[in-house]
């Protein structure tokens, strides 16, 4: 009978409440690391339920539309490539409970917006300058 408090704590010890905290410079490394091996589903979960994605005109609410904007950016390419394919990262740092991160890819250059809130990412938004213009916004949904 001995275990059994030991079971409890254990148990409590793996609750979300009592896990540490990440602080937003982690979840940035994180959502990095999920990047580079193409791991839409990693960058998803870390993700509030009804947390937001912003990337230029492209913006997904809720883990299923992150996660597919996520399949779509960093899925492998024919031929190779894919994950982070030539992104330099310049300056991660963070404010309070936002975290940012500066990088670059050959003439674009971002700097990304990442806004914690209960121990998961509720937005984050990209803003780019350089490179090819933008294409039109997607059409809204009836």
């Amino acid at each position: 009978m001995k275990l059994a408090p030991l079971a409890l704590l254990a148990a409590l010890a793996a609750t979300p409440a009592l896990a540490q905290a990440l602080t937003p410079e982690d979840f940035i490394h994180r959502h990095m690391e999920f990047a580079a091996k193409g791991d839409a589903n990693a960058i998803a979960n870390d993700f509030a339920v009804d947390g937001a994605s912003i990337n230029g005109a492209n913006a997904a609410v809720g883990r299923d539309a992150i996660r597919a904007q996520f399949a779509r950016l960093v899925a492998p390419k024919p031929g190779g490539g894919g994950g982070m394919g030539g992104m330099k990262v310049d300056k991660i740092w963070s404010k309070g409970n936002v975290g940012f991160i500066q990088w670059e890819a050959g003439p674009v250059h971002a700097t990304e917006v990442f806004v914690i809130h209960n121990n998961k990412i509720a937005s984050q938004s990209v803003f780019m300058s350089g490179g090819p213009p933008a294409g039109p916004p997607p059409a809204a949904k009836p």
